[in-house]
């Protein structure tokens, strides 16, 4: 007789975080899923030792401050369970800022996402469609440098490579950015780098009054290396 590995049986969440919830960090996320996806009474696969948790891997864990309606996480289960069912229990202990959009059992492994869409809105003193034009041109320059954080200590890199995609427009009195940045593990581009490489570049977010500026980040798309939808 076959044995079934039931530590195999991975269901896929996908969820947003939106509104207030954007400034709670991942590891806050973290704890607060851990204690949702118990209440839910779901046949949870637990970890060997003397705390034992359930098993659950988040994609791509999002910067504190941000918003997204396509945020992955892969929970590991002891048997399968109706993925409507599982998305309803685990609504049923959520807010409306935090809900699961879509649960099934995926084909993919979370390091197949690839890319990640962003809508980033700035509010900064002088937008004009001539700021707007100028944060486009370098945002498709083949050289973006920006200063990054490091172990062993800050240094300048080019991030343009890791920018599949940029468009800016002036939206009223915002410059709107839709960008497409690399999520993949080992070249991971936060959209805050985005915002530094303009910040430096186009002196946006550079007024000395900081009340009268503010941008928004709001993660909307996940993808696969071929830009097919991640799932």
């Amino acid at each position: 007789m076959v044995q079934v590995d039931n530590s195999k049986i991975i269901l896929r969440l996908r969820f947003k975080k939106v509104g207030v919830l954007k400034y709670i960090s991942h590891l806050d996320l973290v704890r607060t899923m851990n204690k949702i996806i118990v209440r839910a009474n779901l046949p949870l696969y637990y970890s060997e030792g003397f705390n034992p948790k359930p098993k659950m891997v988040f994609a791509a864990p999002l910067s504190i401050g941000a918003e997204s309606v396509c945020e992955y996480m892969d929970l590991r289960l002891t048997e399968k369970i109706d993925p409507e069912l599982a998305k309803s229990r685990l609504n049923a202990n959520m807010t409306e800022n935090m809900q699961i959009t879509e649960a099934y059992y995926p084909e993919t492994k979370l390091t197949d996402l690839k890319w990640l869409s962003y809508t980033i809105l700035i509010k900064t003193e002088g937008a004009s469609k001539e700021l707007a034009d100028k944060c486009d041109a370098i945002l498709s320059s083949d050289v973006i440098e920006v200063e990054k954080s490091a172990k062993s200590g800050n240094k300048t890199v080019n991030i343009s490579h890791l920018i599949r995609s940029a468009s800016v427009v002036l939206d009223g009195e915002i410059i709107r950015i839709n960008c497409t940045l690399s999520a993949d593990q080992s070249e991971f581009l936060n959209p805050e780098y985005v915002i530094k490489a303009l910040r430096t570049g186009a002196s946006v977010l550079s007024a000395d009054d900081i009340t009268k500026e503010y941008y928004t980040v709001m993660r909307d798309g996940a993808y696969t290396e071929d830009m097919a939808q991640f799932r």
